[in-house]
């Protein structure tokens, strides 16, 4: 016996109706069928066609109109009979589209280091090509940061020439792939002049996808917006270089008791807040002011805002500070920069509290010196003629 697959028409328009859609038929030059006859011979019970198409050919006739091959089966002569629910079969080749993975990336943070850093993101095909490699273009638009916030109700600031670059200008999903990578590097030292950080706020890279090599493939997320944070936790534990004697644990009036011991003056720059973590100044008659610290962090940083947290039981004593950052440290010849000072206002909450001290000028260094101008004189309490008890020193910036 002999089968015949054709081309029917009238079957997609039977379809459309039944179904709800609106298939046309693919034209011709789109798809082949490997045969329109099979053969049955004695003993046969299964034949297969192989349907393939030019994805070219589809993408190039454009995106309005959604196409179906309807293949209906017959026999010569009717010399089989043909199941009246099973003898059409709609082909419907899905339009692969691309786009980038997310629209807005996981933020990155700059570096103060002088190091290059990567950023990256994948290209994604929602339906494999088989027959061909795909590549896509893409680049750099900062023209787009200003309608990204106007729509998205953000404040992000264009990154400066320099500070973005792409590794490639495009990337190629293989034949039978659905993702491809693209990658690119930061050069943090265009945000500064010398040690001065001439940008504070968060910055937008948009990267955009500009054209792929088969022409009419539809883009969906054109864009992915790489955001660049400011606001990275600086804390320690860093290396006490100035100070150590400045604690209760030193004082030679302590009494030696064990819980004085551990208030040294290394738990002021330990990263933590928690009980355990503190450092109290000498008792009341033997405080000299200013208090003087002085930290190796272990790499360049710049603050865009220091964090300090005080003890209730202590609270609005220490409240007037200077805080100095240096590129090198070579004890008292140290060109120390002033980024931070003045008074911050009283708060009393009963908790031990981290509290914002605002910066003042951005500028990078490895070292930090932190001084305690002078203290808020109590008359009553252990706080009295300036004692007073500090959890932590540290910030945000990168």
């Amino acid at each position: 016996a002999k089968a015949l697959l054709s081309v029917s028409e009238t079957a997609l328009a039977e379809y459309n109706a039944a179904n709800g859609t609106n298939y046309a038929v693919l034209p011709a030059n789109c798809y082949n069928l490997s045969s329109s006859t099979i053969g049955f011979s004695d003993g046969d019970t299964r034949k297969f066609v192989e349907v393939t198409w030019d994805d070219a050919a589809i993408f190039a006739l454009g995106e309005g109109t959604e196409y179906a091959i309807p293949l209906e089966l017959t026999t010569v002569n009717d010399a089989l009979a043909v199941d009246a629910n099973r003898n059409v079969k709609i082909i419907n080749p899905k339009r692969a589209s691309i786009g980038m993975e997310k629209e807005l990336a996981t933020p990155f943070h700059p570096t103060a280091t002088h190091e290059e850093i990567t950023f990256d993101g994948n290209i994604v095909l929602d339906n494999a090509i088989t027959t061909m490699d795909l590549t896509v273009n893409y680049a750099i638009d900062n023209s787009l940061v200003e309608a990204y916030n106007q729509a998205n109700g953000t404040n992000y600031l264009a990154a400066p020439e320099g500070f973005a670059r792409l590794d490639a200008a495009s990337s190629q999903i293989a034949a039978g792939e659905t993702t491809a990578k693209f990658s690119g590097k930061i050069n943090s030292d265009k945000l500064f002049t010398g040690s001065n950080l001439d940008i504070v706020g968060d910055l937008l890279v948009p990267v955009r996808i500009t054209s792929a090599s088969l022409d009419g493939i539809t883009v969906t997320t054109e864009v992915m917006y790489v955001p660049f944070s400011m606001d990275k936790e600086l804390k320690g534990p860093w290396k006490l270089l100035e100070g150590e004697d400045n604690c209760y644990a030193k004082d030679p009036n302590n009494g030696g008791a064990a819980w004085i011991m551990q208030y040294t003056a290394d738990k002021l720059f330990d990263g933590e807040i928690t009980a355990g973590h503190e450092w109290i100044s000498w008792f009341a008659t033997q405080i000299e002011f200013p208090i003087t610290f002085v930290v190796d962090m272990g790499q360049r940083q710049v603050f865009t805002k220091f964090r300090i947290s005080d003890y209730s039981t202590h609270q609005g004593n220490y409240r007037d500070y200077e805080i100095y950052t240096a590129e090198e440290y070579s004890g008292a010849s140290t060109q120390w920069n002033l980024v931070a000072s003045g008074k911050r206002d009283f708060n009393w909450t009963g908790v031990p509290t981290p509290y914002d001290y605002a910066v003042q000028k951005t500028i990078a260094g490895r070292y930090l010196k932190f001084v305690i101008v002078k203290p808020e004189y109590a008359q009553t309490g252990d706080y009295l003629y300036g004692r007073g008890k500090l959890a932590d020193v540290q910030g945000l910036g990168f």
